[in-house]
């Protein structure tokens, strides 16, 4: 691939040419977006006492560019086949075909504003030999298996993603910026006197190979093994209506799906509860794309525009939707620079970047000592949620709370409650409120994009808690 420093002067220079004849029909806005990216992403087995294949790690690249026209909530988009100024030029064509061709033709001469954030790490992945990350697989499955003699089955998977893309606007913006996300998964199957048990766990985030020096892949392994063996000790938990405890952190996945997604413009019903008040007083939920370490955190959306936190409920009122330029014509609503895609490929959607659930007050072991029986969860797996707003969330790693302490290990079931409604459940936020930004990505709409979710200890008063 051309370096992509290279690129991005092409794309400065053929940019007013391309987007002045993507609004040749007329328009409000048009956009050039293009992207590099480099992939890399191997497993190991070891599995009944042998090794299943040596690890192999495999690269994979992409480099894509696009055009889009909008007049308003309407407008066309297109691919170009190339990244070349021709290939562009005729993008840019055909995603004026495509639009309601309503308007003068404008003209785009210069580009007056320009953001680049390019550099990437020392130690990132794009640049590493393939034997630095087999060595972290090696590591991780070594050690899994010297921390519990009944580990039957070790798999562990490495992944990283370096991004580069460059968007022109006829705003004159002119935006350029690289992420880096690398990832290690370790999962283990444990014997145990029943059916054998399998758990997993993850390290990883924003940044080089670096991060495996601050959480190495032995600590991911033994992290995995001990929720295995919690596993193995579970026992049942009778359903019904109890508190549930969830733990600070990945906790906020249970957010992300119940209720940010009823908060993206695009799917959201409650643009006309503005300033409801749909949690309790004490509630602040913010969607942060400039939070540092994040997944999901950016300088510009992929319209653009410069990034800010969007609160979303503020003393526990709906403030604001996520919206980009197309649905916040549609609907009215201020832009909150919440545009994102999953490659040049892909028109951009209103999504969640880094949602985050501010902290409260109170100490994490007094909300547990609170409950005098109900659940508390370590890690939520597994969710679903329906267009209507109701969820499941599997528990992966949970205990008993009987009498203010937690007493034993419970799998094997789930939390259920619906959408936006959950909020007013909470009755207590910790004070111990981090950003996990180890693991976390969005489907929708057939595209995925990386996120964070954080929170601190959060108890909610009465959910539903039925089997797996």
């Amino acid at each position: 691939m051309v370096a992509f420093e290279e690129q991005v002067d092409r794309l400065a220079e053929a940019a007013p040419s391309v987007l002045t004849r993507a609004l040749r029909r007329g328009g409000t806005f048009a956009e050039v977006f293009v992207e590099q990216s480099v992939r890399h992403q191997g497993t190991m087995v070891w599995d009944d006492g042998r090794l299943r294949d040596p690890p192999e790690v495999t690269r994979d690249t992409f480099s894509g560019a696009s055009v889009r026209v909008l007049d308003g909530a309407e407008g066309g988009f297109a691919i170009a086949d190339a990244i070349t100024p021709t290939a562009l030029r005729t993008a840019a064509e055909d995603a004026a075909a495509q639009g309601p061709g309503r308007g003068a033709a404008r003209s785009v001469p210069t580009l007056t504003q320009r953001l680049l954030h390019l550099d990437v790490p020392a130690d990132a992945p794009d640049t590493a030999a393939s034997s630095e990350k087999a060595a972290l697989l090696q590591a991780a499955v070594g050690a899994a298996r010297l921390f519990d003699d009944r580990v039957q089955r070790v798999e562990a998977a490495y992944q990283d993603r370096v991004r580069r893309v460059a968007i022109a606007t006829s705003d004159g913006a002119f935006a350029a910026h690289a992420q880096v996300l690398v990832g290690l998964r370790v999962e283990v199957t444990l014997a145990g006197s029943g059916d054998p048990v399998t758990a997993h766990a993850v390290a990883g985030g924003p940044g080089g190979l670096g991060l495996f020096f601050d959480v190495p892949p032995e600590h991911v392994a033994r992290d995995a093994v001990e929720r295995a063996r919690r596993r193995a000790e579970a026992r049942p938990l009778p359903a019904g209506t109890m508190p549930v405890v969830l733990a600070a952190g990945w906790g906020g996945v249970w957010l992300h799906e119940a209720v940010g997604h009823a908060l993206e413009a695009d799917v959201s019903p409650h643009a006309h509860r503005l300033d409801e008040q749909v949690a309790p007083s004490f509630v602040k939920l913010v969607d942060d794309p400039t939070h540092p370490g994040g997944r999901g955190t950016q300088p510009v959306d992929d319209e653009g525009s410069a990034t800010t936190p969007t609160t979303l409920i503020a003393d526990g009122r709906l403030q604001a939707l996520l919206a980009d330029r197309r649905h916040a014509a549609r609907l009215g609503l201020p832009r909150t620079a919440s545009a994102r895609r999953q490659d040049a490929h892909h028109a951009p959607l209103p999504r969640m970047t880094n949602l985050i659930l501010e902290p409260g007050d109170a100490a994490p072991d007094d909300l547990i000592a609170a409950v005098r029986d109900g659940l508390y969860v370590r890690a939520i797996g597994h969710g679903t949620t329906r267009p209507d707003g109701d969820f499941t969330f599997d528990v992966l790693d949970g205990a008993r709370i009987e009498q203010g302490r937690l007493t034993h290990p419970v799998a094997d079931v789930r939390i259920v409650g619906q959408g936006l409604g959950t909020l007013q459940q909470i009755a207590g936020l910790g004070t111990d409120g981090h950003l996990d930004a180890a693991r976390g990505v969005c489907e929708k709409a057939g595209q995925v994009v990386p996120v964070s979710v954080g929170m601190p200890t959060v108890l909610l008063k009465d959910m539903q808690v039925v089997p797996a």
